[in-house]
């Protein structure tokens, strides 16, 4: 089993870790989750059923790990260094480099300012890239319920990105 275990670690280590970095907004406390989920994973290899991908089972801890935590702490929003890969990339002059920082800058903010549901929807779809159904297995809703959800997400992610500053295509 600590074969498997290393090869489930190794393959989400960093879609776990990413998650709870910009749920939490601290570095060390994402750590600690992600160790208190990774523990779990471990003691529930044995029972996973593989009725969803390995990825979802493990996104599912890691949101049910948060929110036993939120329930506990309420923590702040989202980290500016953790959400650093939103908006970057590959920059040719210090203007564009300038830009894309204030536009990285404004996409973290909006982004926090949304609710945790909103947030978890968000970017387990448009950052992660998960299919509905396995975004419905890990927050606990159907595909339309998320679907709906992930909707009015945007629609208020867009209203606070444009209020603020940004262009109509912040997302």
């Amino acid at each position: 089993m600590g074969v498997r275990f290393e090869e489930v670690y190794q393959r989400q280590k960093n879609a776990v870790y990413g998650y709870l970095s910009y749920m939490t907004k601290d570095k060390d406390t994402a750590e600690d989750l992600a160790q208190e989920t990774f523990l779990k994973v471990y003691l529930g290899l044995k029972g996973f059923k593989e009725d969803c991908s390995e990825k979802t089972w493990c996104l599912t801890i890691a949101r049910n790990t948060f929110l036993s935590f939120a329930r506990k702490k309420q923590p702040v929003l989202l980290e500016e260094a953790d959400m650093e890969r939103l908006g970057a990339g590959y920059e040719s002059g210090p203007e564009e480099k300038l830009l894309k920082e204030e536009k990285a800058k404004l996409i973290r903010e909006v982004l926090s300012s949304l609710n945790a549901d909103d947030r978890t929807i968000i970017l387990l779809r448009d950052y992660e890239k998960m299919a509905y159904a396995d975004i419905a297995r890990v927050t606990g809703l159907s595909e339309t319920m998320v679907k709906v959800r992930l909707h009015r997400a945007r629609l208020k992610y867009r209203s606070r990105y444009e209020q603020r500053g940004g262009d109509s295509c912040g997302m």
